[in-house]
């Protein structure tokens, strides 16, 4: 408890005093800063960085990353011990960043929701609009959360194992009791559900601010998750019948063309990871799974020796490399419900309607001239390009590992993985306590009931 209530009371003030200093009134009572306008709230729901914080740890886990030799030797312990799937990523020295910047977003959503409906000088409609997109922020912090240091959603079972503390409310001083992950599961989509309820916005001028769409689509990737792949279909139709543009990579002359990300037309909801992730090195294996007319490889790319720190021989993720003012995007986007509609119809017993979702991708995807369609005679077939599909589109954001995760509940999918680091090999095997990433020991020693 203590690490929370310390955390969180250093939060608000730093960010009240120092970045809406300049965009808000407040008003001082005894040491602390209050909101109290319509205005603050808005300004505090769109504190860009810390809104769309969305930790990435898990990208370092992931098949999608792979350390060459020369390079292991120049990574930070936090990476060698995400790399190795160990049981302590960090030293007693060391904070969390996922963590503290995934919950701090919660700490803002709670405290939006708690007074923005009775706060001064904005009309009924303006409140209601805040209110709304503070319950999607809440579920994709949880969403992420639940994937990150819980058991992997179990569509058989009751899901009773423990996954992280649900907190509703913008108190200090809050138990940090673990909740199951069938109750978090049931958070999420009970905020989403709020959030339509309180008619969130069908598409707002920006794509870091929660809308509509964007609900549809979190409703979307949480029931992919949970297995629930009838709902999830109908939540990506849903969003896609409110957003369904691509980028073609043929109109680019190289990756510094991809657009930024505020102006990304494929982008639903903008999340992004933290920037430090943006190095990892990518596997070979999953890099030469690009047929020579792919766009993608050219695009989503970069050489490892070119704006990259420290440099290693190999690619990296390009996009987040490309431009300043692009990161490494896990929100929601056009891609992703393209496949996820896909392989539900193929889980569904429809292959042909997965893979003509395919190729409506496909076709934005590779040189002019060249083929892109790929067919399916069965539900297998269809299944396993669209699973291939996902490792290509969604190269080096991490998104592998939550497939891993949820393909290991398949006996077809689960695989055991090994990877050697500065000598010693390393195993994760199907299902292990290597996909949970434990919570930071500071952070249960300071509160016990987080280790329970």
């Amino acid at each position: 408890m203590k690490f929370l209530k310390t955390a969180l009371y250093i939060i608000l003030p730093l960010l009240l005093l120092n970045s809406c200093r300049d965009y808000v009134e407040v008003e001082q009572v005894g040491n602390n800063r209050i909101l109290k306008y319509t205005s603050d709230y808005r300004a505090l729901a769109n504190n860009y960085n810390d809104m769309t914080s969305s930790g990435g740890i898990y990208l370092i886990a992931n098949a999608d990353v792979e350390f060459p030799t020369t390079y292991q030797n120049g990574v930070s312990t936090i990476w060698a011990n995400s790399y190795t799937w160990q049981e302590r990523i960090y030293d007693p020295s060391q904070g969390d960043s996922d963590w503290i910047g995934l919950y701090k977003a919660i700490y803002y959503s709670n405290v939006i929701l708690d007074g923005v409906m009775s706060s001064q000088k904005g009309t009924d409609a303006e409140k209601k609009e805040i209110y709304a997109e503070a319950f999607v922020h809440r579920a994709f912090a949880y969403l992420q959360l639940v994937n990150t240091y819980g058991p992997q959603f179990d569509p058989a079972s009751a899901n009773s194992e423990k996954a992280v503390p649900i907190l509703l409310k913008p108190e200090l001083f809050s138990s940090l009791d673990r909740s199951t992950v069938a109750q978090v599961y049931d958070q999420i989509i009970s905020d989403l559900k709020n959030a339509l309820a309180n008619d969130i916005q069908d598409s707002p001028p920006f794509n870091v601010l929660p809308s509509k769409k964007a609900v549809y689509a979190l409703l979307a990737r949480t029931y992919l998750y949970m297995g629930q792949y009838q709902l999830s279909l109908e939540n990506a139709e849903k969003a896609l019948q409110m957003q369904n543009g691509l980028i073609d990579l043929k109109t680019f002359a190289s990756g510094y063309s991809y657009p930024v990300l505020i102006q990304n037309p494929e982008v639903i909801f903008s999340k992004t990871l933290l920037n430090t992730y943006n190095r990892a090195p990518l596997s070979p294996d999953l890099l030469s799974s690009f047929g020579t007319n792919d766009l993608r490889y050219d695009y989503y790319t970069i050489a490892g020796n070119i704006a990259i720190s420290p440099t290693y021989t190999g690619k990296g993720f390009g996009i987040a490399t490309y431009s300043n003012t692009n990161g490494i995007n896990v929100g929601v986007s056009v891609p992703e419900m393209y496949l996820i509609a896909a392989e539900c119809y193929a889980r569904g017993g429809q292959p042909q309607k997965a893979v003509d979702y395919l190729n409506i991708l496909r076709a934005k995807r590779f040189k002019t001239g060249t083929a892109y369609s790929v067919t399916a005679a069965t539900n297998k077939e269809a299944l396993d390009l669209v699973l291939a599909e996902r490792q290509k589109e969604f190269i080096g954001r991490g998104f592998r590992w939550f497939d891993q995760r949820r393909l290991n509940l398949d006996p077809v999918y689960r695989k055991t993985y090994t990877r050697v680091f500065k000598g010693q090999t390393y195993t994760l095997e199907p299902n292990s306590s290597g996909y949970v990433f434990p919570i930071n020991q500071n952070y249960i020693d300071l509160s016990p009931e987080l280790g329970k």
